[in-house]
């Protein structure tokens, strides 16, 4: 039933955002999703709170944040800024590939403008070579840090166990965001059992009170900068890299997730511009697919 009203508010978002009245549901939706950011933010601070100076330090110290921004510069922007407030001079490399180059203008920040539409897996790879620093936070561009983020939380448990390699955070989405619980439960059935190598630590394995080892986990997270540019991406995937790259990390890389932890994710079903190009996924499957010998239910 639920993936039922999901397909219909889908089909209802798409022929919206293509008539007359798109642009304006474009600009009440981002409203709507920012005021929802603030509210949920101001509940979630009861939880939880902005990082101390030392936990900024700590985190600006050891970590570099990269992300792939397309058409979309108010929310890469955006997204630095809020970088910025929690973890103040923290290094951030934006890979965009817009038709108009970003710019943001400050020390903390490096832009690489690339060629237009040059992908996501291209995209993030070449941030990646940029990165200098010990550990490396993974975001999207569509995704704000929250008081429960607490990413140096999951800095700190890398330092402690030193045979977790991946800490990640659950995406909670707009509108309504959910517990971040409930949305981790999703990633409970990615034991990545068909990945050609076994995972070094079991799927669901507990290593404290908020982490459990998980095959495959959110596209947020902190992770090891050596091992993270062993994996690396496959420049020829242009949109859907997360399942692929989790199928090549298992059994060399150890993932977990921090299951009450979370950042707000808020991508505009109304962005017609943008989705019609997110929507260019079919030669992604076909070319994982082949790539990897697998059935179309295998990639998922």
């Amino acid at each position: 039933m639920k993936k039922k009203i999901k397909g219909f508010f889908r089909r209802l978002a798409k022929r919206i955002r293509r008539s007359f009245i798109g642009k304006a549901m474009y600009h009440l939706y981002s409203g709507f999703t920012m005021a929802e950011y603030h509210v949920f933010c101001f509940f979630w601070s009861f939880g939880g709170k902005k990082p101390s100076k030392e936990d900024a330090a700590l985190i600006a110290q050891n970590v570099t944040f990269i992300y792939k921004s397309f058409e979309r510069q108010k929310m890469a922007k955006r997204l630095f800024r809020c970088i910025q407030k929690y973890y103040p001079g923290a290094r951030v490399i934006v890979a965009d590939d817009s038709k108009i180059p970003l710019q943001i203008d400050s020390p903390c920040a490096e832009v690489l403008n690339l060629p237009y539409n040059s992908g996501l897996g291209y995209g993030l790879n070449r941030a990646l070579e940029k990165v200098e620093t010990p550990f490396t936070v993974r975001m999207d561009d569509d995704e704000l840090l929250t008081p429960r983020t607490r990413l140096e939380r999951q800095l700190r448990l890398l330092f402690e166990h030193p045979e977790i390699d991946l800490a990640a955070v659950q995406a909670s989405t707009a509108p309504f965001p959910e517990r971040a619980k409930k949305a981790a439960a999703r990633y409970d059935r990615f034991s990545m059992s068909k990945a050609p190598l076994k995972l070094k630590i079991p799927h669901m394995t507990r290593i404290d009170e908020t982490h459990v080892v998980k095959g495959k986990t959110a596209n947020i997270f902190i992770v090891r900068t050596d091992k993270f540019k062993e994996i690396g991406y496959d420049d020829n995937i242009r949109v859907i890299d997360h399942h692929e790259f989790f199928y090549r990390a298992a059994g060399r890389l150890v993932s977990c997730m921090d299951e009450t932890a979370l950042v707000f994710h808020y991508h505009n079903p109304f962005d017609d511009h943008y989705l019609q190009h997110r929507g260019e996924y079919k030669s992604d499957e076909k070319y994982i697919i082949a790539k990897h010998n697998l059935t179309a239910a295998e990639r998922k």
